[in-house]
């Protein structure tokens, strides 16, 4: 049985579990669009649900690996209209930056698996090819950039301990988003950028996970913070804040200290002044932290269908956070990322 829904053409159950889900295939809901009166009908309800299927949703799988010495973050993702591939990597001593970014029309050259718990996902471009190959049910990603700016081989391990998150929830408009989101992987491998070779060593290296498929609505925006590093104290921990939130009775908004996940409440994310420059304050019911920002990257895209903007800002944070148990868990420059997104399609 398909996990979130059960019968095609019924809403998908609304909900969150502790791990990657198979199947999570909202595609098979209904939805409000220019083609939604055809749904069900012979032969045209077959055209309704291929467009709905390929145009009107959006997915993604967005990965960021930190060492002692360098930052990277990669993606493969599509719009329908457009699929888009990216890597950029920042040495945290000198804070510069090497990246590429790339757009493809329709989904060419891409190829992204409907879940993160199996298969594989494939970006190809002049100039940048990306790989991601989700593997243990989504618990274990290996990754490969090949670019003339970044090169990289990476192995991101998460323990059958660990508790991911995945959740399906509603948003505006008869709309939804599924997403799988885990802030505390281990990573090993290395990465070439400007002829320098970093070592990523699992003692020391740590990572994120974004997998999100959506039916997006026709104008999103957000500012999201993703970060995984070591406290103080010396356990790991992850964060994943996103602003607004959608209204939902679970939410992504989350912790993880040593691999093990608690909902954040009440989360606000703010910039007093540029985004690209101004610190960023992080706050909730439980948690307080604000960013430095290193580095950053834009994207812009203005087509008849899609107009894009997408502002990341590689960023060190700096805070604590209070779990259930009533620990104080305080953390110091961990590098990160600090979205800023606008998309209208």
């Amino acid at each position: 049985m398909s996990d979130l829904v059960h019968k095609k053409g019924t809403a998908p159950l609304v909900g969150a579990w502790d791990h990657a889900l198979d199947d999570p295939n909202i595609e098979d809901a209904p939805i409000v669009h220019a083609l939604d009166r055809f749904a069900g009908m012979p032969g045209l309800g077959r055209a309704e649900a291929a467009y709905r299927a390929r145009f009107r949703m959006k997915s993604w799988q967005y990965m960021t690996a930190v060492s002692d010495e360098l930052f990277i973050a990669f993606a493969i993702g599509t719009a329908g209209f457009a699929s888009n591939g990216f890597a950029y990597a920042v040495d945290l001593a000198s804070k510069e930056m090497a990246k590429k970014f790339a757009i493809t029309p329709l989904q060419m050259g891409t190829t992204l698996s409907p879940t993160s718990a199996r298969g594989s996902h494939r970006f190809s471009a002049t100039g940048l090819s990306v790989s991601i190959d989700n593997l243990d049910q989504g618990r274990s990603f290996g990754a490969k950039i090949e670019s003339a700016e970044v090169r990289a081989r990476l192995g991101f391990s998460s323990t059958a301990r660990d508790e991911h998150l995945s959740l399906c929830v509603p948003l505006p408009g008869g709309r939804w988003n599924y997403t799988h989101k885990f802030m505390a992987f281990r990573v090993e491998g290395t990465i070439t950028v400007g002829g320098r070779d970093y070592t990523f060593d699992p003692e020391t290296s740590f990572g994120t996970l974004d997998f999100t498929k959506m039916y997006a609505l026709r104008h999103a925006i957000w500012k999201w913070v993703a970060l995984s590093g070591r406290t103080k104290q010396g356990k790991i921990i992850g964060l994943n804040l996103v602003d607004p939130t959608p209204d939902a009775p679970i939410s992504e908004n989350a912790v993880w200290i040593d691999g093990q996940h608690e909902q954040l409440m009440d989360v606000q994310i703010t910039v007093d002044g540029d985004t690209t420059t101004a610190p960023w304050s992080c706050t909730a019911e439980s948690l307080d932290c604000t960013s430095t920002p290193l580095a950053h990257v834009e994207q812009h895209l203005d087509m008849p269908f899609l107009k894009h903007t997408l502002r990341h800002v590689v960023s060190t944070f700096s805070g604590r956070v209070r779990t259930k148990s009533g620990l104080v868990h305080d953390f110091e420059n961990i590098p990160g990322i600090a979205e800023d997104f606008d998309n209208l399609w």
